[in-house]
């Protein structure tokens, strides 16, 4: 059963329009980036396709990467869930094993294939007859072989099995995305915080870095230029330990799912077998008497104004929607977070402490509060269009008698403004960094 779940993960991936999407994409950067070496790299004598730039950009990509993982991992869990399905695959003999390890494992292969795309791409980009060809190393597939299976392959395995845990456990589509996210902003917020200690022993954080962008910049600090196109990064010390200890950390969450993860369908659907009992309850209660009361004849009116009213009132209802979803309010304590961190330290410029003008305040939370403003406009986009269908309401929403381009355009607008509220907060958590370093002039136009 193993196999079968591992081989149906593995077609259905290799038959998905987005495997091939995320493997170009990846193939795409990696080309650009080695093939027009002029404008990507500044000028010197780094090899382009050199040991220090392979291992850069894996640790970059891998990095970026997070959220592809988490799509990945997360939805091979949430995708018989989402199609009602899990009922009847729970009522067959399949053990929790075959299952979960089917699914894990067919992820897994689907992301370490899209992540060749590293490889492959740094390969074409130095093939390309236009590359500097002064800056260029003889081609060397075991040195990308190996920091592929050093730094990438760990790095999948142990973001992909704790995005697989955490989906496996919520079973909620908008938590399968805001993870990686969350991770992305998260990690960004620490490295800022691990550089401006600017301690000189980085053993330790470089030991228990997720990610391992400290771990590399403590080791390659020091190289020479030499060093850096011949050294590739040693599996030893601290570059072991790290591995070992975000590896283990992949294991226990595998070890996790399979203890939590409920392998039945009455331990998943208990809490709505109980809503709806506690409903079949109420519902047998006699009725209560109505005397002389009628319903009120309504009028069928379909013009402007009712159109108008329509459009506010679903406007309304979808802003609500948005405004009660967790997810959101963790996005946005996150912006609140990266803000006011961006914001102390826009005081600081070199080695000079000067005044948070207003200048300085915007191109310090410009940093990442655009990126999150993109990923409330993508999640939050699809959320509203797809709500009726994945609440199986989308029949009685169609026949509902308003114009399809109002309930278009009142979720437009819904959209809009939670994307104007974090705007604005962004602007208050710059007022306040202002306010915190003692500067009181503020420009709001």
């Amino acid at each position: 059963m193993f196999m079968d779940f591992l081989l149906f993960e593995i077609k259905l991936r290799l038959k998905s329009v987005s495997t091939y999407c995320f493997f170009g994409l990846w193939v795409m950067i990696a080309f650009l980036f080695e093939g027009f070496s002029n404008y990507t790299m500044p000028p010197g004598k780094m090899l382009v396709n050199g040991p220090f730039v392979t291992e850069l950009f894996d640790f970059q990509l891998s990095f970026f990467g997070s959220i592809v993982m988490a799509a990945i991992f997360g939805t091979s869990i949430l995708r018989d869930f989402q199609r009602d399905t899990y009922q009847l695959i729970f009522t067959k003999p399949i053990g929790k094993f075959a299952y979960l390890g089917g699914r894990w494992a067919g992820s897994l292969i689907t992301t370490l294939f899209i992540f060749t795309g590293t490889p492959v791409g740094e390969i074409l980009g130095t093939l390309s007859p236009w590359v500097d060809r002064a800056r260029l190393a003889p081609l060397d597939l075991g040195m990308l072989g190996y920091h592929y299976a050093v730094i990438i392959v760990p790095q999948v395995f142990f973001l992909g099995s704790v995005f697989f845990l955490v989906a496996a456990l919520t079973r909620r589509v908008i938590v399968v995305y805001l993870q990686g996210v969350v991770l992305f902003a998260v990690y960004l917020i620490g490295l800022v915080t691990v550089l401006n200690a600017r301690s000189l022993n980085t053993y330790w954080p470089s030991v228990f870095d997720p990610v391992g962008m400290v771990m590399f910049r403590s080791i390659a600090r020091y190289w020479t230029v030499s060093e850096q196109n011949t050294l590739w990064l040693p599996l030893t010390g601290a570059v072991l330990w790290n591995r070992v200890v975000w590896s283990s950390v992949g294991v226990i969450a595998l070890f996790a799912v399979y203890i939590l993860f409920p392998m039945s369908a009455e331990a998943l659907t208990a809490r709505r077998g109980r809503k709806q009992r506690k409903t079949g309850q109420e519902s047998t209660a006699p009725p209560a008497p109505h005397f002389h009361n009628l319903l009120p004849e309504v009028a069928r009116q379909f013009s402007f104004a009712t159109g108008l009213q329509q459009f506010l009132s679903l406007s309304r209802i979808y802003f609500k929607n948005i405004f009660r979803e967790i997810p959101f309010w963790a996005i946005t304590v996150l912006m609140v977070v990266v803000a006011m961190a961006d914001g102390h330290g826009a005081v600081d410029v070199g080695e000079v402490r000067v005044w948070p003008v207003t200048y300085l305040m915007l191109q310090a939370i410009e940093g990442l509060a655009p990126l999150l403003l993109y990923i409330v406009a993508t999640m939050y986009a699809g959320e509203l269009i797809w709500r009726e269908r994945d609440t199986h309401f989308d029949q009685i929403h169609d026949a509902l008698p308003f114009r399809g381009w109002i309930d278009t355009f009142a979720k437009f607008i819904a959209l809009g403004a939670a994307e104007f509220f974090l705007l604005t907060l962004v602007l208050v958590c710059g007022v306040f960094s202002q306010i915190l370093a003692g500067y009181y002039h503020f420009e709001f136009l």
